[in-house]
């Protein structure tokens, strides 16, 4: 039977939530971003056994590091993998919304039949006095439902997935019942239409190499003549 996506997204975040109530409701803080983002991590580190128990799903060990989710427990022939995010709300930190490679994601949708969910946590200065953090929000999503402007392929080593979105930026434009063939019809050709792009792009550049090397190694440019 397959996974209803919507409802156990539904459960981690109940889950996720039960376990940082005292840091949304300002009881406890950490320092700067980076280490609020870390102390989130360790937190469900420590506690993730429990975390499964409660949802009724036998926990896997924590993944290498070049998996894409940092934390997965097994539903039936299913892994279910969860990314954790943390955002900050400042609106001058920048966040470039890294997810991981086309091929990775393609690789453990399709190969290894998983179930991808992205776990986000807002947050935000407890007060204009101190660096410390507050939770704003958490959000648990699955990532194959997020409407098609969310998505962007990036030219980072062979084609890096961001999102121009947080999920409680689109948290009300979320697909629940898209089927994975819809996802892939759409993810595709973003990736297709990408690659193509940097396709032409690269010739561009062995042919300005090419000149430059005719020329005698003289006035190297990408651009043209």
């Amino acid at each position: 039977m397959p996974i209803n996506q919507k409802e156990i997204s539904q459960k981690v975040e109940d889950s996720i939530s039960q376990l940082f109530e005292e840091l949304r409701s300002g009881m406890s803080e950490r320092e700067d971003s980076r280490a609020f983002g870390a102390m989130i991590e360790r937190r469900i580190t420590d506690n993730w056994e429990s975390i499964c128990q409660d949802l009724g799903y036998p926990a896997l060990e924590r993944p290498g590091r070049r998996t894409i989710f940092d934390f997965a427990f097994q539903s039936g022939n299913q892994t279910v993998g969860i990314d954790v995010k943390t955002k900050d709300l400042d609106s001058t930190r920048y966040s470039d919304g890294g997810i991981c490679a086309v091929g990775n994601l393609l690789k453990y949708l399709a190969n290894d039949n998983g179930v991808f969910l992205i776990a986000e946590f807002g947050h935000n200065k407890a007060s204009d006095r101190t660096e410390r953090r507050d939770i704003e929000y958490i959000r648990v999503a699955p990532f194959v439902v997020l409407p098609q402007n969310a998505y962007r392929i990036e030219n980072l080593g062979t084609g890096q997935v961001r999102l121009n979105y947080t999920l409680n930026q689109v948290w009300d434009e979320i697909e629940w019942d898209r089927e994975l063939t819809e996802f892939y019809d759409m993810f595709i050709e973003l990736a297709i239409t990408h690659y193509k792009r940097v396709s032409r792009d690269a010739v561009k550049r062995i042919e300005a190499l090419e000149r430059f090397k005719a020329n005698g190694y003289q006035n190297f440019s990408f651009g043209r003549g």
